[in-house]
């Protein structure tokens, strides 16, 4: 009896475990089609791996509130500021439970130019996101790309 159950405990971890890193692989999978779709300009695509009712707030402080919204938003700053750009973020994952995680991006988008056609720095940021699993998928539920500012001067 003890050996049945240590088995079924054993089954029942590594399945867990499983679950979990496949879960993480969709999550990056998932971060990974945003980021080539960005690459080809293609707002459709980037608002297709938010949820329906997801929110984000860029850090231009303009809010998008769901899909077709977040679109929208895309669409205006790939026709402005990030026409032409490049997009590259690591990711770190963390899962809180077994249908929400939460990511932190490390990002920079390069190749921004302003409206007089003067190149721009890279734009060094972060994103932290939700993540939400529905109906065996991964989403985006919201998305708050931020810029640390620096310290005050003493």
């Amino acid at each position: 009896m003890k050996k049945l159950l240590i088995l079924a405990a054993t089954l029942g971890l590594s399945a867990s475990l499983a679950s979990a890193q496949d879960d993480e692989a969709a999550i990056r999978k998932l971060s990974g089609d945003f980021f080539a779709a960005w690459g080809r300009h293609d707002v459709k695509a980037m608002a297709a791996t938010f949820a329906e009712d997801a929110e984000i707030i860029n850090p231009f402080g303009r809010v998008a509130k769901g899909r077709a919204a977040i679109e929208k938003l895309f669409t205006d700053e790939h026709a402005g500021p990030f026409n032409g750009t490049s997009y590259t973020a690591t990711v770190s994952l963390r899962m809180l439970a077994p249908t929400v995680a939460f990511g932190d991006w490390t990002s920079s988008v390069t190749g921004m130019h302003d409206a007089a056609g003067k190149a721009l720095p890279v734009f060094e940021h972060h994103v932290a996101v939700a993540y939400v699993k529905k109906d065996g998928h991964w989403l985006t539920a919201e998305a708050r790309p931020y810029a640390f500012l620096p310290p005050p001067t003493q």
